[in-house]
């Protein structure tokens, strides 16, 4: 790969706090891994001394594969490379947790799915129902319980990752706070967000150490003093002040600070993210290099100048000043970029499908030179700003004229016939529905069980219906319970592929996975 001046400027500063500011589509990745090797290269310097932050799981994954690349072309085998840390925030903090403040070794996190059941199942010491919702015009009443938990959660939260100022809060929004905080202390929990408070609150210079014992903070801190040289944080336009916390309190021994982001990407304000600290982060961290990435890769000249023109409307001040222009090799023709309007919403649905049914089998290179390829159903996609309200006319359609599909998000997952199938086991299990019921939901899914299939899986369901509150919490896991029943159905991705074909057979092996990590 042919590097820019800008992009070999960002590689090779390793001396200054740095800033990259990365237009979409420009090389990010490949920037930051190289750098990394840069890093690697220093005298003294070995893997465990960086942090790299990526938002996602996902993001970490392809992030380190890029840098074990890398690494393996410049410098071949490096020892100990597996203790350079990539991935997010909440995973980095959690291991100081469990490595440097020993009340902490014994709590298990929790997912947001299991969170939400703690404070259902707990809605008083919860403080749920304790904590009341205000509505402007209508008296304040009591937050319901299953009904209203997950803004409660929400809520919880915003409280502990953003910039809140306690003595402003309504007494019994603190009081719940602090009655959940307790709870989760009580039972050995962490939930994210008391991960990324915890680990910032003990790094933070300011903090009270006041601990019994080993001291955590002494130990955090003697720590990072001692280990971390180099941190890299991605996506920093939606690190809100919590994360902005911890990377002060990671770089307050002087490790050098690479973050990486973009103004106009910044996407997740809605839950708490702060885009000024991207904006303002020449002005408070001192001798800050600053490199602007604004090339872009990716997209055809349509879609960059279109999103350039809607970037420069933000006014002056508000946004970072760059001009992304576009350097790949994608082709443009006049109507490739349509704006449209339409009388319904089927017909809408139906332009869409007919669209995708003429473009199916186009040629298409994924890369400068490569071999061109034709367009195939999996690189279509429809965004909507509600799936599970506005996406109804268009699965139907799809639908009607047998174009496979997957929905994102978990609303219209569960209007599909397997999912259908699997919530009725679980509705079978708490009394709700009869047997017949989950034998005819199965067989209506038509997926190739067959009724004795069922009943064996059905089995499985009986035994977690012997479950009482007097047993341990653990004796049947849904999780468990789950795949136990998939297991008895006989569920083999071949048999269903010679059911409903390959591609359907795919879809509802997604759907079903999906399902799994819903209930987990």
């Amino acid at each position: 790969m042919k590097l820019t001046a800008a992009q070999l400027t960002a590689i090779g500063t390793i001396q200054r706090d740095l800033l990259i500011v990365a237009c979409a589509g420009s090389g990010k990745t490949e920037v930051i891994s190289r750098r990394v090797v840069e890093l690697l290269k220093q005298p003294g310097v070995h893997p465990r001394n960086i942090v790299a932050f990526t938002f996602t799981d996902k993001a970490a994954s392809e992030l380190k594969e890029r840098i074990n690349a890398r690494v393996r072309e410049e410098l071949g085998e490096v020892h100990g490379l597996a203790e350079l840390f990539v991935g997010t925030m909440h995973g980095y903090a959690l291991d100081l947790l469990h490595s440097h403040a020993p009340e902490a070794f014994k709590f298990s996190v929790l997912s947001d799915v299991q969170a939400r059941v703690l404070i259902d199942r707990n809605s008083r010491n919860s403080g749920l129902t304790d904590t009341l919702a205000r509505v402007a015009g209508k008296p304040p009443r009591e937050l319901r319980r299953y009904t209203e938990s997950r803004l409660y959660q929400q809520v919880l939260s915003l409280l502990r990752e953003d910039e809140v100022d306690a003595s402003q809060l309504y007494d019994d929004t603190r009081e719940g706070l602090t009655s959940y905080r307790k709870l989760l202390k009580r039972h050995h929990y962490f939930d994210y967000s008391e991960i990324l408070r915890q680990a910032a609150d003990l790094l933070d210079p300011a903090g009270d150490a006041g601990a019994t014992g080993p001291d955590p903070v002494i130990s955090l801190r003697n720590h990072v003093r001692d280990t971390v040289r180099y941190v890299v944080v991605d996506e920093y336009q939606d690190t809100n002040p919590a994360q902005e916390q911890l990377i002060r309190g990671l770089t307050q021994f002087g490790a050098n600070l690479c973050v990486v982001g973009d103004d106009d990407q910044t996407i997740y304000q809605w839950r708490g993210s702060a885009v000024a600290n991207i904006l303002t982060f020449a002005d408070r961290y001192k001798d800050v290099e600053t490199v602007t990435l604004n090339e872009n890769y990716r997209s055809s000249r349509a879609i960059v100048d279109l999103g350039r023109t809607i970037a420069e409307g933000i006014p002056s001040g508000e946004r970072l000043q760059k001009s992304m222009v576009a350097s790949g090799h994608q082709e443009y023709e006049r109507g490739d970029l349509l704006a449209l309007t339409f009388d319904s919403d089927s017909d809408e649905a139906e332009w869409i499908c007919s669209r995708m049914q003429w473009m199916r089998g186009l040629p298409f290179a994924d890369r400068p030179g490569g071999e061109a390829r034709g367009l195939d159903w999996s690189d279509f996609a429809v965004l909507f700003r509600s799936v599970s309200g506005d996406a109804g006319p268009l699965v139907a359609e799809l639908r009607r004229r047998g174009i496979p599909y997957v929905i994102k998000g978990l609303s219209r997952l569960f209007e599909t016939p397997e999912i259908k199938a699997a919530q009725s086991s679980f509705s079978y299990v708490t009394g709700e529905v009869q047997r017949e019921e989950v034998v005819n939901a199965w067989l209506d899914s038509q997926l190739g069980f067959k009724p004795d299939d069922i009943q064996r899986g059905i089995s499985v369901l009986d035994e977690a219906r012997t479950w009482t509150p007097d047993m341990p919490w653990d004796s049947f896991t849904i999780q468990g319970v789950y795949l136990r029943f998939l297991e008895e159905l006989g569920l083999r991705e071949g048999g269903i592929a010679e059911s409903v074909g390959p591609e359907r057979g795919e879809l509802v092996f997604y759907n079903l996975g999906r399902f799994s990590t819903a209930i987990w």
